[in-house]
């Protein structure tokens, strides 16, 4: 299944004083839930979905314990997850004033897995052989107004 893209128009002016249409990925229904996830996933395997959703909820807790215990994790084949914080506008002027009531934002960065080869350069497995399918072509549908 391909990735929709529709063009949108950028509000900023380019340097040639004129605003470029850019391709935009377009989100196909709601997100996936964790219910939907394990039903799909015990369909290639020999796992019930309850067995499955059990695997998620306790992953996502221990991903959430290790992050909060300032390691990076990583899932082979999917990517690393890894805490970062933001500190915008408040800095100190020396090392030593440096402190926790500085941050003000905590978030989670994903980084998806990738390998190096010499002729091809940085490949990210999870984007290899990507099809792109304008949105509104005669195989797809427009979504509804909103």
């Amino acid at each position: 299944m391909p990735l929709f893209y529709k063009s949108v128009q950028s509000a900023v002016k380019s340097k040639d004083g004129t605003k470029k249409w850019h391709p935009k990925l377009v989100k196909v229904g709601k997100a996936v839930s964790t219910q939907k996830l394990s039903h799909l996933i015990a369909e290639k395997s020999s796992l019930t979905p309850g067995d499955v959703y059990n695997v998620i909820y306790n992953l996502m807790s221990v991903v959430h314990d290790q992050l909060m215990e300032s390691h990076s994790v990583k899932l082979e084949g999917l990517g690393t997850f890894t805490v970062i914080a933001t500190s915008r506008g408040n800095g100190a002027d020396t090392a030593d004033e440096v402190n926790p009531s500085q941050i003000n934002n905590l978030r989670v960065r994903f980084t998806p897995v990738y390998s190096r080869t010499c002729g091809e350069g940085i490949i990210k497995p999870m984007f290899h052989d990507v099809k792109f399918e304008r949105w509104g072509s005669k195989w797809n549908k427009k979504p509804a107004s909103r």
